[in-house]
């Protein structure tokens, strides 16, 4: 089974530089593709993780092995190190999808 961006619904194709996102604290995250995280202004961007608690997102490189079909594969899907983070109000604007799936948690 291919990793489908959260975002756009496309797969992610091999090669491409593998993303995830996830809350702070979290234990659960979804791959996003290269145009969803290009689409975060670097004003948006902040380089320390936000605390459990304090809302937003979390970007993480990620790993994956290869699917079939030249995507990256759900299996082996693993987070990887810290990229940045992004505020509850960048992430409804830039992340509406899994800001709806995930929403955060006081």
């Amino acid at each position: 089974m291919s990793l489908i961006c959260i975002e756009n619904g496309r797969d992610v194709i091999f090669g491409e530089t593998l993303m995830a996102a996830t809350r702070p604290g979290g234990k659960i995250f979804s791959a996003l593709s290269p145009e969803v995280i290009d689409s975060i202004p670097e004003t948006e961007r902040k380089y320390q993780p936000s605390q459990p608690g304090e809302g937003g997102v979390h970007i993480h490189l990620a790993t994956s092995d290869i699917n079939w079909n030249g995507a990256y594969t759900v299996v082996d899907f693993a987070l990887g190190e810290f990229f940045f983070s992004i505020s509850e109000e960048t992430a409804v604007r830039y992340l509406p999808n899994f800001v709806g799936r995930f929403p955060a948690t006081a």
